[in-house]
């Protein structure tokens, strides 16, 4: 494979209006509709990790994947992985080493006022000062390439999921689904059989106060699968990278379209601690192609990602 392949990208915010919205309405509904607490319990009891993968295998599949939530980018998947890598060692790294990248820029004005006092506190440093035992962060360019393998469910060799049980955001089930959401405008959970469930159509629901995401049953989705996959495998991978691949599509959580975090009476002390991760890697995850500049991926470089954290094959 050639060392540097060339591309155009240009980055901003998902755009669901001028981009497949058709698509992607269809997409939110069937999840909004179809995805409830006890069928999230019942594909997780039938997940084996009983086949083993080389990531570079992976990628090959991941490219009969199409993604229709994804209406930014109309590139193959697995240059979306590569665009993602090559993203965030442009953007926060110098020589192999983390920028220094002020917490606070990571927020927007409006987020920024609506956080409680003792986070604006928290997020007054840096990321490599608020995150001061992490020594080596080469670990997030990889997380950058890999992110969103998991999304190979919908082909035949993962169980041919259906695409609402594989991509898109994720929220959590088992408690009241929050107006932060996506098309939350749209009632369309409102004909979900956990509606009606006097149970889960609260604001904790089944949960108690600050449990944690670690704790919630999120929906299913390539970022729980992933994470799981790659915590019933032999990597070298930080808890970190590990918390950004099964949280990378909350978007509620981490980048409210309204500006009106979700979920927060769910989030522990460790969810806010890691709430800079996430939007930092958000912002090198999403962007359309334009032909506005170019941008080369060090294949050699990624290849050696791979080979230092995940050396062995993963379990699926």
């Amino acid at each position: 494979m050639c060392k540097f392949l060339y591309l155009y990208i240009y980055i901003m915010f998902r755009d669901y209006v001028n981009n497949n919205g058709n698509n992607v309405d269809i997409l939110y509904k069937n999840m909004y509709e179809k995805q409830n607490y006890q069928g999230k319990k019942h594909i997780i009891s039938k997940l084996k990790y009983d086949k083993k993968y080389k990531i570079k295998d992976l990628f090959l599949l991941l490219n009969k994947v199409i993604d229709s939530s994804d209406p930014d980018t109309d590139v193959v998947q697995t240059e979306h992985c590569y665009e993602t890598a090559q993203a965030i060692k442009n953007n926060y790294f110098i020589d192999n080493n983390l920028k220094e990248i002020n917490i606070r820029d990571l927020f927007t004005n409006e987020e920024w006022f609506l956080l409680d006092k003792k986070y604006k506190k928290m997020y007054d440093t840096r990321i490599d000062k608020l995150y001061k035992d992490v020594k080596n962060w080469s670990w997030l360019i990889l997380v950058g390439l890999i992110h969103d393998l998991g999304k190979v469910l919908v082909l035949e060799e993962f169980g041919k999921f259906d695409e609402w049980f594989s991509v898109g955001d994720i929220y959590p089930l088992g408690c009241e689904f929050h107006k932060s959401n996506i098309f939350y405008e749209k009632n369309y959970h409102k004909q979900n059989i956990d509606y009606n469930n006097s149970e889960y159509n609260k604001i904790l629901g089944i949960y108690d106060y600050e449990v944690g995401f670690d704790n919630v049953e999120m929906t299913f989705s390539h970022d729980y699968y992933l994470s799981e996959c790659l915590k019933h495998s032999e990597t070298n991978l930080p808890y970190e990278a590990l918390y950004i691949i099964r949280y990378h599509s909350f978007y509620s959580w981490h980048t409210p379209k309204n500006n009106i975090r979700g979920y927060e009476y769910l989030a522990s002390e460790t969810d806010w601690k890691y709430l800079p991760l996430l939007k930092l890697f958000q912002k090198s995850d999403l962007y359309s192609k334009k032909n506005d500049f170019y941008k080369k991926f060090d294949i050699d470089y990624f290849d050696n990602l791979i080979d230092k954290y995940i050396q062995y094959p993963i379990s699926m």
